[in-house]
C-alpha cells in the first residue's frame, strides 16, 4: 500500500453557469446532511443553498442545469474548521481571561475579547485570495439518481 487514501466531503449540486475556467455550482443541504459524518462543520444543514466557485480547466465540459458532485479533501474541512471557528474561539477565550486577570472588570474583559475578532476575520477577508487557492473544490459530472 502506498500511503494513505484521500477521503473526500462530496456533495452533490447543480451547474448555475461556467464564465471563462470557473464554474458556479448551487448545492443545496438535502436530508441525507443529517447523517452525514461532516456535518459538524460542514455547515450545510442550516443552509438554504449555496453558489460555490469551482475553477476547473475544464469548464466547458459542464452546462447550467447539469447536475455535478462538489469534492472537498476532508483534512481541508478540518482546516477550514480550525480557521473559522477553533481559532477565533481561541483566540476570545483567552482574551477574556487575560483581560479578566488585567483588569478584574468583566464587562470590559466581554468587549475586548468580541474586539479581538474583528482584525482576526479581517484578516481572513484580507487574504481570501490566497485561501481560496488553497481551499480548491474539485467538480465532477454527478449521478442521475439524486
Amino acid at each position: 500500500m502506498r500511503g494513505r487514501k484521500v477521503q473526500n466531503i462530496c456533495h452533490p449540486g447543480v451547474v448555475e453557469s461556467q464564465e471563462g475556467n470557473m464554474v458556479l455550482v448551487r448545492i443545496e443541504s438535502r436530508s441525507s446532511c443529517g447523517n452525514c459524518q461532516a456535518k459538524s462543520y460542514c455547515g450545510m444543514v442550516e443552509s438554504e443553498g449555496r453558489i460555490i466557485e469551482v475553477k476547473s480547466g475544464r469548464s466547458e465540459d459542464f452546462s447550467p442545469g447539469q447536475q455535478v458532485d462538489i469534492m472537498l479533501d476532508t483534512s481541508l474541512g478540518y482546516r477550514a474548521l480550525f480557521l473559522g471557528y477553533i481559532l477565533p474561539f481561541l483566540i476570545m477565550v483567552s482574551g477574556l481571561f487575560l483581560m479578566h486577570l488585567i483588569s478584574g472588570d468583566e464587562a470590559l474583559s466581554a468587549l475586548t475579547a468580541i474586539l479581538l475578532i474583528v482584525p482576526y476575520y479581517y484578516l481572513l477577508y484580507r487574504n481570501r485570495g490566497s485561501l481560496r487557492e488553497r481551499f480548491r473544490f474539485y467538480i465532477k459530472p454527478g449521478s442521475k439518481s439524486s
